[in-house]
């Protein structure tokens, strides 16, 4: 699960409790939901080198373009609010979340349309973490620690390069801190990389594993019957 918390540690932690907390109640451990944090990352050897990588890139990005994404993301006309007019909590059909952490969850002040755009200085829905591999991966170890987060969904500002960045600095620098892998999991499936060795598949309490069928289970005599029926008639 991607979870958003407006770029702040203490929204997604109250977040993050609340899931685990309605795992428990439906029978399931708190680490069966796995949870990971959206975060834009800029990273160069030196803060200064990172710095104006950042500033090259936002010469040709769109703040504009993201307000516009994250309307479609939040059924939310942006183009309705004056810059400054506080962002008012509307209950929509889209992603709660994200709409609860710029209104009536924020633990950041009133948003406006103007807070949200300098946001977006990238594009993109949250504010780029800047820095150097070390400040980088302080960054990265501190939101486990606070916001109780799983890991990362990395978004890419320029490919390939933003990945080959973090890939040739930052891995590297949470590797010599013992917080990231050296190696591939031998686990054959992505699940039980996850979750762990002997849960390839979803355990038997999940809604999901009801629709599971044996390969040597014949199909539905009815649907079988039903469809022999119209193929004839």
């Amino acid at each position: 699960m991607r979870v958003r918390g407006g770029q702040n540690k203490q929204l997604t932690r109250s977040i993050v409790d609340d899931i685990h907390a309605r795992a428990v109640r439906f029978g399931h451990a708190p680490d069966d939901i796995k949870i990971f944090a959206g975060i834009t990352v800029v990273v160069g050897e030196t803060k200064q080198l990172a710095q104006e990588k950042f500033e090259e890139y936002r010469r040709y990005a769109s703040a504009e373009g993201g307000i516009a994404h994250f309307s479609s993301s939040t059924c939310i006309d942006f183009a309705q609010y004056e810059l400054d007019e506080p962002i008012s909590y509307v209950k929509t059909e889209s992603m709660q979340s994200a709409v609860e952490a710029i209104s009536k969850k924020s633990v950041s002040g009133v948003w406006t349309k103007r807070k949200v755009l300098e946001q977006m200085t990238l594009g993109g829905r949250a504010k780029p973490v800047v820095g150097s591999q070390q400040q980088i991966a302080n960054e990265l170890v501190s939101w486990i620690e606070e916001a109780g987060v799983d890991g990362f969904n990395l978004t890419r500002t320029v490919m390939p390069e933003s990945f080959e960045d973090f890939v040739n600095l930052v891995v590297p620098e949470l590797q010599n801190r013992g917080v990231y892998k050296e190696d591939y999991d031998p686990a054959p499936t992505l699940r039980e990389k996850l979750f762990g060795n002997g849960r390839a598949r979803l355990p038997a309490m999940h809604v999901g594993a009801q629709y599971r069928r044996s390969a040597f289970e014949q199909p539905n005599s009815g649907v079988e019957s039903k469809t022999k029926s119209a193929v004839e008639a």
